[in-house]
């Protein structure tokens, strides 16, 4: 290989010129090494995914040749459904009961776990132990005994749901001269010519989106307290009570379409809409109207480095992975949530200007950074995935910069639809797209009620409960 300069071309060169390519060398080093980096990154992440479809072809032929019988070993999950009490059971942790020295007359109460648990519930019921007839005169000298202290021991009962039918008889009236007839107003019904009340279709809401409990499960359950409420019927009194739901300002609100065509969220929000938008690196989502403005997510460009170097761990130590593209990402993103948690509590325009001093450097850094890597990457590899992709997010990324109302991710949406995504197995009532949106709108209040430190359950009755006051709707059931 030629050498770029000659020896009297060397010497002849000035400070300055020197200077110059002694630099243009450097930038070349750190190219090289970075490629370097990305190759060994490579080829681990091809080890792993060899070993992993080598584990999955080994067991797709056990499944197939293997023996049918499922036989479940120590520790397995499956195994928790039977003796969960055991594995969960704790026996070095004991109850913490009332201390009381009696020969002082003074009480020491150490408050402990049984406390807490207990403080939520009033008392119902009280049992007295007193002495009673000749029992209450000392047995030596005939002097009638007096209460010195009383010792409170706090227990609680289950009792399993109850049902409580509701009779309501109205009087009809008829004047006897005229004739004239007259009846008092009664309180309206939830769902016309239905049986069912706040309180009921609550529950019933409550165990389903809340507890994830099917309608047809929850049927066998009334079944076994001799209710007979089928499936049907509760599906349609969650439907009827969604339609009827009010339009009130909402912090958590689902809504059901078929597609995820872009047009979906403009015809949701309107037409007179101004704002944010913030979603995944979704294309159909980032040519909406000039009125919304698309913010994107950082958690979604964290969990692409994350799995590149999920697919490192198996071969590289700690130190090595510190080494890793990966790794160094993923610590440059965790340096902008450490800011975001230092200024959760504090106003809009104090998060906006703290992120303009401490997080906007640091972003400019990362994109800086993952540019110089750009045209070495390998694109189909998980490191190069991620580093493509985030620099394609790169201007909705910035976004959350430029408003202190802005959120980073979009974490409070996931956790939101977790209940949501985990009960749509249990959906018995939406394959019609009625039924869909029903789900839609009861998610949205049981969420927004958890959102708020609010008891779901007592949510939804309050909510139902005000549905009835507005008068009656139609009923498609009994």
């Amino acid at each position: 290989m030629d050498p770029f300069f000659t020896e009297e071309q060397l010497n002849n060169m000035s400070r300055e010129n020197m200077m110059e390519v002694m630099r243009i060398m450097q930038n070349q080093v750190r190219k090289k090494e970075t490629e370097v980096q990305l190759l060994k990154d490579k080829q681990k992440e091809l080890e792993f995914m060899n070993a992993m479809l080598s584990d999955r072809l080994a067991l797709a032929q056990r499944r197939r040749f293997g023996s049918s019988s499922e036989k479940y070993a120590d520790g397995y999950a499956q195994m928790d459904l039977f003796n969960e009490a055991e594995a969960n059971a704790d026996t070095d942790t004991a109850e913490m009961e009332e201390e009381i020295v009696i020969p002082s007359h003074k009480r020491k109460k150490r408050t402990g776990k049984k406390e807490e648990d207990l403080s939520n519930f009033e008392v119902t019921e009280t049992i007295e132990y007193k002495l009673t007839g000749e029992d209450r005169y000392c047995p030596d000298c005939g002097t009638k005994y007096k209460v010195v202290t009383k010792e409170v021991v706090k227990r609680l009962k289950f009792i399993p749901s109850t049902f409580e039918m509701v009779e309501e008889v109205t009087y009809v009236y008829s004047c006897p001269k005229c004739s004239a007839m007259i009846r008092p107003e009664k309180e309206l019904p939830l769902i016309k010519g239905s049986i069912a009340t706040p309180s009921l279709v609550a529950g019933i809401m409550n165990a389903k989106y809340v507890n994830g409990m099917p309608l047809a499960r929850q049927e066998r359950e009334f079944a076994r307290y001799d209710l007979n409420l089928s499936t049907k019927t509760m599906a349609n009194w969650i439907i009827s009570c969604a339609d009827r739901y009010s339009e009130a300002p909402q912090m958590v609100l689902f809504d059901y379409e078929r597609t995820r065509a872009g047009y979906h969220p403009v015809n949701f929000l309107g037409d007179t809409f101004h704002g944010y938008l913030m979603c995944d690196g979704y294309q159909a989502y980032h040519g909406l109207n000039d009125s919304i403005t698309v913010t994107g997510c950082f958690t979604h460009a964290r969990r692409r480095f994350d799995a590149a170097l999920t697919a490192l761990k198996k071969d590289f130590t700690k130190e090595q992975l510190k080494e890793t593209v990966a790794y160094q990402a993923m610590t440059r993103i965790g340096i902008l949530y450490k800011v975001e948690e230092l200024i959760k509590d504090k106003t809009a325009e104090e998060r906006y200007q703290e992120r303009q001093k401490q997080s906007r450097p640091a972003v400019d850094a990362l994109f800086e950074w993952l540019h110089s890597m750009e045209d070495s990457v390998d694109r189909p590899s998980l490191i190069g995935d991620a580093i493509l992709y985030t620099l394609n997010q790169e201007t909705y990324l910035r976004r959350y910069l430029d408003d202190g109302h802005l959120s980073i991710d979009n974490n409070s949406a996931e956790r939101a639809i977790k209940n949501f995504a985990v009960g749509r197995r249990n959906w018995l009532f939406a394959k019609s797209i009625r039924g869909a949106d029903a789900s839609a709108v009861v998610y949205s209040i049981a969420e927004t009620a958890l959102l708020n430190g609010l008891k779901p359950y007592v949510y939804l009755s309050y909510v139902l409960d005000e549905l009835r006051k507005m008068g009656p709707f139609q009923s498609r059931m009994i």
